[in-house]
């Protein structure tokens, strides 16, 4: 029996993967709510694979940063320009689209536990050229990562509140996130906000 460790996710997401594994090869081992409780768990239980629901992949890139090497499947709701790429990026092996497919999660679960890549394909791929930051961008992404708020930032760097907006929407895009502490833990995940 194959388990999996379940990270992040809503009650509702939970019950459908309880739901999906209960007829396969693979059990829930346990269920962890944040990075640190990934770290601890993962260390304690061992378990076969991690699948990670994802909004972003800030999450994967603070599992990642904690020392967690297990083969990861991130699970999102909807489909992304750019995902699978920062999916990559962040260090994890999958993605698949929740459509409600048990056979496609199954599908993903199972390519990664035997050593392959599966990324579903129902994420647009990411505009070449757009890979890495800015230098603007990063600064904007320091500060975010330092507690700023955007007139803060404005202020810091000389710019206008619209222009950090913009930056932070750029930054955003190129990391597969929606949210600021997302975006802060991705970029500091992958490294992108070392001098």
């Amino acid at each position: 029996m194959n388990r999996v460790l379940v990270v992040g996710g809503e009650s509702s997401l939970r019950g459908w993967v309880k739901l999906a594994l209960r007829e396969s090869e693979f059990r829930i081992a346990a269920e962890a709510a944040s990075a640190q409780e990934t770290a601890r768990l993962a260390e304690a239980l061992e378990p076969d694979l991690l699948l990670i629901e994802a909004t972003g992949v800030g999450l994967a890139s603070e599992v990642r940063a904690r020392g967690v090497s297990i083969p990861a499947v991130l699970i999102t709701a909807n489909p992304e320009r750019g995902f699978n790429e920062n999916a990559r990026d962040a260090g994890a092996q999958g993605t698949v689209l929740n459509t409600g497919s048990i056979g496609k999660l199954l599908a993903a679960l199972r390519a990664v536990l035997g050593g392959e890549l599966s990324f579903d394909s129902g994420h647009p791929q990411r505009p070449s050229g757009q890979t890495a930051l800015s230098r603007r961008e990063r600064d904007v992404l320091k500060l975010v990562a330092a507690g700023s708020t955007n007139r803060e930032i404005a202020n810091e760097l000389g710019i206008g509140d619209q222009t950090v907006k913009t930056l932070l929407a750029r930054s955003y895009a190129k990391l597969g996130v929606r949210r600021r502490a997302d975006a802060a833990a991705a970029a500091r995940g992958l490294g992108l906000l070392v001098l």
